[in-house]
């Protein structure tokens, strides 16, 4: 069992001292034949959970470095890839999650890599198409020895037995439920708390509101894209409802699908006189079933859905939703939002001052350098352990049973079954025109670290949405 401190992982590198608790030596590699020698035997820190109390270990690092894909210990280098939407519906938020990443391995790559090794990326477009998805991964598969980032659950879910057949891991920027489901993809790895389950806890928030305003008995009205995405969103909402005898008044699940008239779901909301509406789809297409009902005079319901569904830029300077979506919108993140109190954040900014002082805040960034810190959480066990093929990467992130972000995103688990390996907690944020203007994402935090009631209940054994 191992509890992985990113920080103390990277105490050498560190930028922010008072986040690290140990320490460990620069290394550099040299080639030697199909495996690499050390030129120092570097010691690597793990730090292990006992009981109130931690205790360090340290053991000197191998001599020798196993390799297959994507590491090139000649040329001194790791690369791991990203099949990512870049030109599609998703785009935005996708474009700012690369962004982190790259601002993560820069800073690693300039204090050390891993070993000496730096580490590159290899970055296609899918523009959010399942066939462009398996073509780009099939272009880089062979160059790769992990994927940070990969954009898209059907998407994901096409090239899964391709990842598993390669002993490839893959980081979803997606919260299907499925890939802490341990039956479904394997190589896929979760990070933050599914969609069904954040669900539960935003309209555990909600509900409470509007009871905290005097409404015990609020209704409930859902809608969503089809897939996952939606679904596995809905399957959440629709068993919060029934575990909590809250009555609901439309059930749009799969309802709403780009590119068409979004008029009948906005008027199915309206006519259903909701108190509560939850919806999942795409930033877009919310834009519009939102728009629709807010012209209908629709403007007393308390609204919320899946994290991608919302976009910082509905505040914007300009937004005609912009006092509306304030007002009216519950959301939670998967990771802590732009400026948080944390000493994960605190990096996030350190990166940001340092390699782009010119980057406008932007929440999905620090989610794409917890990204990279998961990745370079498993790339770093496998070294210590000597194994950098890709199957090495894999076995080594499948020991991690602990990994801590530093507040940055909540601590993860890749150890155990289904029940033992779930995330749970969100951040809970409201929608912020000052916080906007005065340098921030717009996202006012509210509380990190939230599970409401009915998710910390659920007895999460499966995804609750199966394909």
């Amino acid at each position: 069992m191992k509890k992985l401190r990113i920080f103390g992982l990277i105490l050498v590198f560190a930028l922010i001292a008072a986040a690290c608790s140990s320490s460990s030596e620069d290394t550099t590699t040299t080639a030697g034949g199909e495996a690499a020698t050390t030129t120092a035997a570097p010691e690597a820190t793990t730090t292990t959970a006992g009981g109130s109390e931690e205790t360090t270990t340290t053991a000197a690092a191998p001599m020798e470095i196993k390799t297959d894909f994507g590491v090139d210990l000649e040329a001194g280098t790791i690369t791991v890839g990203q099949t990512a939407d870049l030109t599609g519906p998703f785009a935005p938020l996708v474009k700012p999650i690369l962004a982190g990443q790259q601002l993560y391995w820069s800073w690693l790559n300039a204090n050390g890599g891993i070993g000496g090794l730096q580490v590159q990326m290899e970055t296609r477009d899918t523009a959010y198409q399942v066939e462009q998805h398996i073509a780009a991964y099939d272009e880089i598969r062979d160059q790769v020895v992990a994927i940070s980032h990969t954009t898209g659950s059907p998407q994901t879910l096409a090239i899964a037995d391709a990842l598993e057949e390669d002993s490839m891991i893959a980081v979803p920027a997606t919260w299907y439920s499925g890939w802490t489901d341990t039956n479904i993809a394997p190589a896929v790895v979760h990070l933050g708390a599914p969609y069904c389950l954040e669900a539960m806890s935003l309209l555990d928030w909600i509900s409470d509101e509007w009871k905290a305003e005097g409404n015990d008995a609020p209704t409930l009205a859902v809608a969503s894209i089809p897939g996952d995405f939606g679904l596995d969103s809905m399957a959440g909402a629709l068993k919060w409802a029934e575990l909590n005898g809250v009555e609901v008044v439309y059930d749009g699940s799969g309802t709403i699908i780009p590119g068409q008239d979004q008029k009948p779901v906005a008027d199915a909301i309206v006519a259903s006189g909701a108190d509560m509406v939850f919806v999942t789809t795409t930033p877009s297409t919310f834009g519009e079933v939102f728009g629709g009902a807010l012209q209908q005079g629709f403007v007393n319901a308390k609204w919320s859905g899946a994290g991608p569904t919302y976009n910082p830029a509905f505040i914007a300077e300009g937004s005609p939703i912009a006092d509306a979506i304030q007002a009216m919108w519950y959301g939670g993140f998967y990771a802590q939002p732009w400026g948080g109190d944390s000493a994960g954040m605190a990096l996030v900014m350190q990166l940001v001052e340092e390699f782009a002082p010119d980057m406008p805040a932007n929440d999905y960034v620090g989610l794409g350098v917890s990204e990279a810190m998961l990745v370079h959480a498993a790339l770093q066990a496998a070294y210590d352990s000597g194994d950098l093929t890709r199957a090495g990467v894999y076995a080594a992130l499948r020991t991690l049973d602990d990994v801590d972000f530093q507040g940055l995103a909540p601590n993860e688990n890749y150890v155990g079954t289904t029940a033992e390996q779930v995330q749970r907690a969100i951040t809970l944020y409201r929608p912020s025109v000052a916080n906007l203007q005065a340098g921030g994402s717009g996202s006012e935090i509210v509380e990190n670290n939230f599970v409401g009631p009915t998710a910390e209940s659920f007895d999460f054994q499966e995804a609750c949405y199966q394909f």
